[in-house]
């Protein structure tokens, strides 16, 4: 059964460019179009405008990485999480990890470091409170010139080590540059963690853009719709309408040629030591539906 992933993608229709049929933009009344791909419960699913569309039937997705945010976002929820309850903004959260953001009125402290909300214990189960996550702009692998989608990562996407098959995306960034890539220079295959008791993914390279391929992505680098996606957006409206009102600090966009992620955290572990090689053609993960552990896409799904 084909799901919106697969109807709009170009497996299904090939050989058009963009269309344009002149009235479709102005019918809902909105210029602009948010889209992203949530992993919530072990699931690929496209959000358009906040709202779930539908839920994808692939165990695994290819991808090419275009930008991403040139920091690690935090982000600190007052509201202690509970299933089916619909989750407020968050109190406080930074964009560069450094600082709270200018718009942030529940300011913890006044730097990351010295916030209470960043001491292990502070959140359930001996965790931090404050929540790391990183936003990554991406394209179809098999519509390159198709639609920009938003991707919001967890800490246990980003940091730590992973196997052959799946890495998280500070590891995996090491492992593409050790082979003379960069990121947006490879199809980039997502996967689930089937093992992990919470919602993770992971990335593995499948092979490299031709030239033609990595100028459509370079392209869609330094786009506006790239922008937007790496760039910490929070709803501060809380009214009951839905109504949101995004307060968007701007974001610079990483140049193509130089397109790489910069991470100034520190690593929660030590990465395991692995001779650089391309891997073969890889077999798809079975996702892992979540279990009760909350992932951050449990978390914002509601707000942003």
């Amino acid at each position: 059964m084909s799901t919106d992933l697969d109807v709009f993608g170009s497996t299904a229709v090939t050989g058009h460019t963009r269309r344009d049929d002149g009235f479709t933009a102005h019918i809902t009344g909105s210029s602009m179009t948010a889209k992203r791909i949530s992993i919530r419960g072990g699931k690929f699913r496209l959000m358009v405008n906040g709202k779930e569309i539908e839920k994808s039937n692939q165990d695994a997705l290819d991808i090419v990485i275009v930008n991403a945010s040139p920091h690690v976002h935090r982000m600190y929820f007052a509201k202690e999480f509970r299933q089916g309850e619909k989750m407020p903004p968050p109190a406080c959260w930074s964009s560069d990890s450094s600082k709270p953001d200018d718009t942030v009125s529940e300011k913890q402290a006044d730097t990351c470091l010295a916030c209470p909300q960043n001491i292990k214990g502070s959140g359930p189960s001996g965790t931090k409170a404050c929540r790391f996550s990183r936003r990554i702009a991406v394209v179809r692998a098999d519509d390159l010139n198709g639609d920009i989608y938003q991707m919001t990562l967890p800490a246990q996407s980003i940091f730590g080590n992973g196997t052959k098959d799946r890495k998280p995306l500070h590891e995996y960034t090491d492992y593409v540059r050790a082979n003379g890539q960069n990121l947006m220079s490879v199809i980039s295959r997502v996967s689930f963690d089937e093992d992990s008791s919470s919602t993770k993914i992971g990335f593995k390279p499948i092979r490299v853009l031709n030239d033609e391929e990595y100028a459509i992505c370079s392209t869609k680098s330094t786009s506006d719709e790239a922008k937007r996606a790496i760039t910490l957006s929070v709803s501060v409206n809380k009214e009951e309408d839905g109504e949101e009102f995004e307060q968007k600090k701007q974001q610079p966009i990483q140049s193509p040629k130089s397109f790489e992620v910069i991470d100034e955290i520190p690593e929660p572990t030590v990465r395991a030591t692995e001779s650089p090689k391309l891997p073969p053609a890889p077999k798809p993960a079975t996702p892992k539906i979540d279990q009760g552990d909350v992932s951050l896409d449990d978390l914002v799904s509601d707000w942003t």
